[in-house]
Protein backbone atom coordinates (compact mmCIF):
# COMPACT_ATOMS: atom_id res chain seq x y z
CA UNK A 1 0.00 0.00 0.00
CA UNK A 2 0.95 3.64 -0.27
CA UNK A 3 2.72 5.31 2.62
CA UNK A 4 0.18 5.97 5.38
CA UNK A 5 1.27 9.59 5.49
CA UNK A 6 0.48 10.09 1.83
CA UNK A 7 -3.01 8.66 1.57
CA UNK A 8 -6.04 7.76 3.60
CA UNK A 9 -7.47 4.28 3.50
CA UNK A 10 -11.13 3.39 3.23
CA UNK A 11 -12.08 -0.08 4.42
CA UNK A 12 -14.92 -1.61 2.40
CA UNK A 13 -16.01 -5.15 3.30
CA UNK A 14 -12.60 -5.67 4.88
CA UNK A 15 -10.76 -4.43 1.78
CA UNK A 16 -8.44 -1.47 2.15
CA UNK A 17 -8.85 1.06 -0.65
CA UNK A 18 -6.53 4.01 -1.20
CA UNK A 19 -8.54 7.24 -1.13
CA UNK A 20 -6.65 9.01 -3.90
CA UNK A 21 -7.14 11.07 -7.02
CA UNK A 22 -6.09 10.07 -10.52
CA UNK A 23 -3.19 12.51 -10.31
CA UNK A 24 -2.00 10.96 -7.03
CA UNK A 25 -2.28 7.42 -8.42
CA UNK A 26 -0.25 8.35 -11.49
CA UNK A 27 2.34 10.12 -9.31
CA UNK A 28 2.74 6.98 -7.19
CA UNK A 29 3.38 4.93 -10.33
CA UNK A 30 5.84 7.51 -11.69
CA UNK A 31 7.71 7.47 -8.37
CA UNK A 32 7.80 3.67 -8.38
CA UNK A 33 9.35 3.64 -11.84
CA UNK A 34 11.82 6.39 -10.97
CA UNK A 35 12.91 4.52 -7.82
CA UNK A 36 13.30 1.24 -9.69
CA UNK A 37 10.85 -0.57 -7.40
CA UNK A 38 8.03 -3.01 -8.13
CA UNK A 39 4.37 -2.29 -7.34
CA UNK A 40 1.23 -4.32 -7.87
CA UNK A 41 -1.95 -2.34 -8.58
CA UNK A 42 -5.53 -3.52 -8.10
CA UNK A 43 -8.38 -1.47 -9.55
CA UNK A 44 -11.22 -2.35 -7.19
CA UNK A 45 -14.82 -2.27 -8.40
CA UNK A 46 -18.00 -3.46 -6.69
CA UNK A 47 -17.94 -6.88 -8.35
CA UNK A 48 -14.37 -7.60 -7.25
CA UNK A 49 -15.18 -6.37 -3.74
CA UNK A 50 -18.19 -8.66 -3.48
CA UNK A 51 -16.29 -11.66 -4.85
CA UNK A 52 -13.59 -11.00 -2.24
CA UNK A 53 -16.10 -10.73 0.61
CA UNK A 54 -15.65 -13.69 2.96
CA UNK A 55 -13.06 -15.18 0.60
CA UNK A 56 -9.65 -14.97 2.27
CA UNK A 57 -7.66 -15.84 -0.85
CA UNK A 58 -9.30 -13.17 -2.99
CA UNK A 59 -9.21 -10.62 -0.18
CA UNK A 60 -5.48 -11.21 0.27
CA UNK A 61 -4.94 -10.46 -3.42
CA UNK A 62 -6.54 -7.07 -2.88
CA UNK A 63 -5.06 -6.21 0.51
CA UNK A 64 -1.61 -7.39 -0.53
CA UNK A 65 -1.42 -4.92 -3.40
CA UNK A 66 0.74 -1.81 -3.20
CA UNK A 67 -2.02 0.38 -4.57
CA UNK A 68 -5.78 -0.25 -4.60
CA UNK A 69 -7.75 2.32 -6.56
CA UNK A 70 -11.49 3.06 -6.21
CA UNK A 71 -12.77 1.82 -9.56
CA UNK A 72 -16.46 2.38 -10.16
CA UNK A 73 -19.54 4.11 -8.80
CA UNK A 74 -20.25 1.17 -6.49
CA UNK A 75 -17.05 1.79 -4.55
CA UNK A 76 -17.79 5.53 -4.41
CA UNK A 77 -21.24 4.74 -2.99
CA UNK A 78 -19.82 2.21 -0.54
CA UNK A 79 -17.40 4.77 0.84
CA UNK A 80 -20.34 7.02 1.67
CA UNK A 81 -22.01 4.20 3.61
CA UNK A 82 -18.93 4.03 5.82
CA UNK A 83 -19.05 7.80 6.33
CA UNK A 84 -16.20 8.59 3.97
CA UNK A 85 -16.17 10.68 0.82
CA UNK A 86 -13.86 9.09 -1.72
CA UNK A 87 -11.96 11.79 -3.56
CA UNK A 88 -12.28 10.51 -7.10
CA UNK A 89 -13.07 7.46 -9.16
CA UNK A 90 -9.82 5.94 -10.47
CA UNK A 91 -10.88 3.24 -12.89
CA UNK A 92 -8.50 0.82 -14.55
CA UNK A 93 -9.10 2.11 -18.06
CA UNK A 94 -8.88 5.78 -17.04
CA UNK A 95 -5.68 5.14 -15.11
CA UNK A 96 -4.27 3.30 -18.12
CA UNK A 97 -5.06 6.24 -20.39
CA UNK A 98 -3.45 8.58 -17.88
CA UNK A 99 -0.31 6.43 -17.93
CA UNK A 100 -0.31 6.48 -21.72
CA UNK A 101 -0.31 10.28 -21.54
CA UNK A 102 2.55 10.32 -19.03
CA UNK A 103 4.33 7.49 -20.83
CA UNK A 104 4.36 9.36 -24.11
CA UNK A 105 6.31 12.17 -22.46
CA UNK A 106 8.62 9.95 -20.44
CA UNK A 107 8.95 7.17 -23.04
CA UNK A 108 7.69 4.44 -20.74
CA UNK A 109 7.69 0.94 -22.17
CA UNK A 110 4.43 -1.01 -21.94
CA UNK A 111 3.65 -4.71 -22.27
CA UNK A 112 0.07 -5.93 -22.85
CA UNK A 113 -0.96 -9.36 -21.59
CA UNK A 114 -4.46 -10.80 -21.80
CA UNK A 115 -7.67 -11.18 -23.82
CA UNK A 116 -8.01 -13.17 -27.03
CA UNK A 117 -5.28 -13.02 -29.67
CA UNK A 118 -7.25 -10.89 -32.11
CA UNK A 119 -8.46 -8.57 -29.34
CA UNK A 120 -5.10 -7.75 -27.79
CA UNK A 121 -3.55 -7.40 -31.25
CA UNK A 122 -6.19 -4.86 -32.27
CA UNK A 123 -5.94 -3.11 -28.91
CA UNK A 124 -2.17 -2.68 -29.21
CA UNK A 125 -2.49 -1.38 -32.77
CA UNK A 126 -5.05 1.23 -31.68
CA UNK A 127 -3.07 2.16 -28.56
CA UNK A 128 0.08 2.82 -30.59
CA UNK A 129 -1.81 4.92 -33.13
CA UNK A 130 -3.95 6.93 -30.70
CA UNK A 131 -1.55 7.46 -27.81
CA UNK A 132 1.80 7.17 -29.58
CA UNK A 133 3.32 5.09 -26.79
CA UNK A 134 5.99 2.41 -26.86
CA UNK A 135 4.38 -1.04 -26.59
CA UNK A 136 7.36 -3.38 -26.51
CA UNK A 137 5.40 -6.63 -26.51
CA UNK A 138 2.08 -8.37 -26.17
CA UNK A 139 0.46 -11.77 -26.04
CA UNK A 140 -2.98 -13.21 -25.39
CA UNK A 141 -4.16 -14.37 -22.01
CA UNK A 142 -5.09 -17.91 -23.01
CA UNK A 143 -2.11 -19.95 -21.91
CA UNK A 144 -1.58 -22.89 -19.54
CA UNK A 145 -0.28 -22.02 -16.10
CA UNK A 146 2.92 -23.98 -16.67
CA UNK A 147 3.96 -21.43 -19.32
CA UNK A 148 3.81 -18.56 -16.83
CA UNK A 149 7.51 -18.49 -15.97
CA UNK A 150 8.58 -18.46 -19.61
CA UNK A 151 6.08 -15.67 -20.29
CA UNK A 152 7.48 -13.72 -17.34
CA UNK A 153 10.97 -14.12 -18.78
CA UNK A 154 9.70 -12.98 -22.18
CA UNK A 155 8.27 -9.84 -20.59
CA UNK A 156 11.54 -9.22 -18.75
CA UNK A 157 13.54 -9.47 -21.96
CA UNK A 158 11.28 -6.84 -23.54
CA UNK A 159 12.44 -4.21 -21.06
CA UNK A 160 8.88 -3.20 -20.22
CA UNK A 161 8.32 -0.93 -17.23
CA UNK A 162 4.52 -1.12 -17.08
CA UNK A 163 2.63 -4.39 -17.47
CA UNK A 164 -1.08 -4.24 -18.29
CA UNK A 165 -2.83 -7.54 -17.52
CA UNK A 166 -6.37 -8.07 -18.78
CA UNK A 167 -7.48 -11.54 -17.72
CA UNK A 168 -10.24 -10.71 -15.26
CA UNK A 169 -10.31 -11.01 -11.50
CA UNK A 170 -8.98 -13.03 -9.75
CA UNK A 171 -6.83 -14.66 -12.44
CA UNK A 172 -5.03 -11.48 -13.54
CA UNK A 173 -4.29 -10.38 -9.99
CA UNK A 174 -3.13 -13.80 -8.85
CA UNK A 175 -0.85 -14.05 -11.90
CA UNK A 176 0.63 -10.66 -11.09
CA UNK A 177 1.08 -11.64 -7.43
CA UNK A 178 2.80 -14.90 -8.38
CA UNK A 179 4.86 -13.82 -11.39
CA UNK A 180 4.86 -10.02 -11.52
CA UNK A 181 8.20 -9.60 -9.78
CA UNK A 182 9.78 -12.07 -12.22
CA UNK A 183 8.80 -9.92 -15.20
CA UNK A 184 11.24 -7.17 -14.29
CA UNK A 185 8.58 -4.46 -14.71
CA UNK A 186 8.14 -1.66 -12.19
CA UNK A 187 4.36 -1.64 -12.19
CA UNK A 188 1.80 -4.35 -12.97
CA UNK A 189 -1.89 -3.44 -13.21
CA UNK A 190 -4.94 -5.65 -13.57
CA UNK A 191 -7.29 -3.90 -16.01
CA UNK A 192 -10.05 -6.45 -16.65
CA UNK A 193 -11.83 -5.99 -19.97
CA UNK A 194 -10.05 -2.78 -20.99
CA UNK A 195 -8.46 -4.34 -24.09
CA UNK A 196 -11.97 -4.85 -25.49
CA UNK A 197 -12.47 -1.10 -25.24
CA UNK A 198 -9.09 -0.23 -26.73
CA UNK A 199 -9.74 -2.72 -29.55
CA UNK A 200 -13.00 -0.90 -30.35
CA UNK A 201 -15.19 -3.90 -29.54
CA UNK A 202 -16.85 -2.31 -26.52
CA UNK A 203 -17.94 1.31 -26.23
CA UNK A 204 -17.65 3.10 -22.92
CA UNK A 205 -20.69 4.73 -21.41
CA UNK A 206 -21.10 8.44 -22.23
CA UNK A 207 -19.74 10.78 -19.57
CA UNK A 208 -23.22 11.74 -18.38
CA UNK A 209 -23.99 8.09 -17.60
CA UNK A 210 -20.71 7.84 -15.69
CA UNK A 211 -21.45 10.99 -13.69
CA UNK A 212 -24.90 9.66 -12.80
CA UNK A 213 -23.22 6.42 -11.65
CA UNK A 214 -25.18 4.45 -14.25
CA UNK A 215 -22.33 3.05 -16.30
CA UNK A 216 -23.33 -0.45 -15.14
CA UNK A 217 -26.81 0.06 -16.65
CA UNK A 218 -25.38 1.32 -19.94
CA UNK A 219 -23.19 -1.78 -20.18
CA UNK A 220 -26.15 -4.03 -19.41
CA UNK A 221 -28.30 -2.39 -22.07
CA UNK A 222 -25.51 -2.84 -24.59
CA UNK A 223 -24.81 -6.42 -23.54
CA UNK A 224 -27.70 -8.20 -21.76
CA UNK A 225 -25.39 -11.19 -21.20
CA UNK A 226 -23.87 -9.20 -18.34
CA UNK A 227 -27.00 -9.76 -16.26
CA UNK A 228 -25.35 -12.43 -14.07
CA UNK A 229 -22.55 -10.03 -13.21
CA UNK A 230 -24.94 -7.14 -12.62
CA UNK A 231 -26.90 -9.28 -10.14
CA UNK A 232 -23.86 -9.11 -7.87
CA UNK A 233 -24.46 -5.38 -7.40
CA UNK A 234 -27.52 -5.60 -5.13
CA UNK A 235 -25.74 -8.35 -3.18
CA UNK A 236 -22.75 -6.04 -2.79
CA UNK A 237 -24.99 -3.21 -1.62
CA UNK A 238 -26.72 -5.38 0.98
CA UNK A 239 -23.36 -6.62 2.27
CA UNK A 240 -21.99 -3.08 2.52
CA UNK A 241 -25.05 -1.77 4.37
CA UNK A 242 -24.87 -4.63 6.85
CA UNK A 243 -21.11 -4.28 7.38
CA UNK A 244 -21.28 -0.47 7.69
CA UNK A 245 -24.09 -0.73 10.26
CA UNK A 246 -22.07 -3.18 12.35
CA UNK A 247 -19.11 -0.80 12.37
CA UNK A 248 -21.07 2.17 13.68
Amino acid sequence: MLNENKTDKVEILGLKVDNITMTEAAAFIEDTIADGNFARVVTLNAEIAYLSYDDKDKASLVNGADLVTPDGSGIMWAGEQYGCVIKERVSGIDLTEKLFSVGQKKNYKFYCLGAKEEVVKAAVSNIEKKYNVNVVGWRNGYFPLEESESIAREIKSSGAQILLVAMGFPRQDKWIADYGALTGVNVAIGIGGSFDVFAGLVKRAPVIWQRLRLEWLYRLLKDPRRIKRVLNLPKFMRAVKKDAAQRR
